[in-house]
């Protein structure tokens, strides 16, 4: 690989593609190469997020909610809540992908490097030099979405880990109607777990067992939840048609914006893509490609994920801190801001469109003793949380 081009997008990932679809959408001039160590594209995971209820990805998702439940293991189904004009949306990635890869297929200059990995950027001359197992690909700009480096992986403050199974079930047998988003909350010897149960019709759930961990757990290590929740519900027959893990970092470390070279920008998860309390980060990815595809257009220069607001950074360093140093009250925690009322208050919390009343209200809910010790203790707000 010896080829000069107008941009590269490292990795094609979520962000990488969601940039490129955009770029190719509004048919981007110049030549753009993404390269992508992936030599196929398999339908590995799912994005799920809140949405207004007449947005566009709420009447593209794979499906949508009205209702959502949350409760600990005593108690059971806990709090059962909605919000007018809001869903919750799930997408599979497979969907994703095919739409993403067919469109930049149309674009003459857009094209996809499979099983190319991205290595070290250097400066040549008017050029940016990325190197790769396939050569050297020199470009005029460089748009980095490749997940986190080892060192600021393992440096993040908490890790949402999780392991799921979409299954077949013989016979309907569940309630499609309403998601189960932290049901079965508990706190045992390795920490908080919770079930995250995604009913995609009568017949067909998606599964998944989520800990919250000091150090990224493998798939295998959450395999005894999974199972033990599958058994739970009866499905332990169920044919399984697909999985999926991940170890989602929050709290990631802030990485310099003066350890990039002039002409690379960063975005996607090591840029601060997941929300640091929640792990949600799909609808920013989209929010920042759509911004970058116009910055493109207008400039020429591509833009990178923006900086975390202050008070939203701050508040999900304090929330942390305080997951950290009480995990035997996450289920508490979590339980208060699920009965927050009104319930779009949550919603809106969740998806990054909270008012200053709901910041007030996700306060007052909140215990006070674990958040002012967490508040002690929270380091000064930077301008940005991952």
């Amino acid at each position: 690989m010896s080829e000069r081009v107008d941009l590269a997008i490292l990795g094609g990932g979520l962000a990488g593609l969601s940039l490129a679809k955009r770029l190719a959408d509004n048919g981007a001039g110049g030549v753009i190469r993404i390269l992508e160590p992936r030599t196929q594209y398999i339908d590995d995971r799912s994005w799920a997020f809140w949405t207004t209820a007449d947005s566009h990805w709420a009447k593209t998702a794979t499906r949508t909610w009205t209702q959502w439940r949350c409760g600990t293991a005593a108690e059971g189904e806990g709090v059962v809540a909605s919000a007018k004009g809001w869903r919750y949306a799930y997408l599979r990635s497979s969907a994703i992908y095919d739409e993403a890869l067919s469109t930049i297929a149309r674009h003459p200059r857009i094209q996809i490097e499979r099983g190319v990995e991205a290595g070290a950027i250097s400066r040549d001359g008017d050029f940016l030099a990325v190197s790769t197992n396939a050569g050297t690909l020199r470009a005029q700009q460089v748009v980095d979405t490749r997940p986190p480096s080892r060192a600021q992986f393992a440096g993040s403050r908490l890790f949402q880990c999780f392991a799921g199974r979409e299954l077949q079930l013989v016979e309907p047998g569940i309630d499609d109607h309403a998601i189960e988003l932290m049901t079965d909350m508990r706190v045992d010897h390795l920490g908080f777990v919770f079930s995250y149960v995604l009913p995609l019709s009568p017949t067909r759930v998606l599964v998944e067992a989520t800990r919250f961990s000091s150090q990224p757990l493998s798939a295998a290590a959450l395999s005894t939840d999974l199972d033990a929740l599958i058994a739970s519900r009866g499905w332990r027959d169920a044919p399984v048609l697909r999985s999926e893990y991940a170890a989602l970092p929050m709290g990631l470390p802030v990485v310099p914006k003066s350890d990039a070279l002039p002409g690379v920008v960063r975005a996607g998860t090591a840029a601060g893509a997941l929300r640091a309390a929640s792990g949600y980060g799909f609808l920013r990815i989209q929010a920042w490609a759509e911004r970058c595809a116009e910055a493109i257009a207008r400039t020429g220069r591509a833009v990178e994920h923006p900086a975390e607001p202050r008070l939203r950074g701050w508040m999900d360093a304090v929330f942390l801190n305080a997951l950290i140093a009480n995990p035997d009250r996450a289920p508490d925690f979590f339980l208060r801001l699920a009965r927050l009322q009104p319930s779009a208050a949550f919603a809106r919390f969740m998806s990054d469109q909270a008012t200053a009343a709901d910041v007030l209200r996700v306060v007052t809910a909140l215990p006070p003793g674990p958040f002012l010790r967490a508040l002690r203790s929270s380091p000064a707000v930077e301008g940005r949380a991952a």
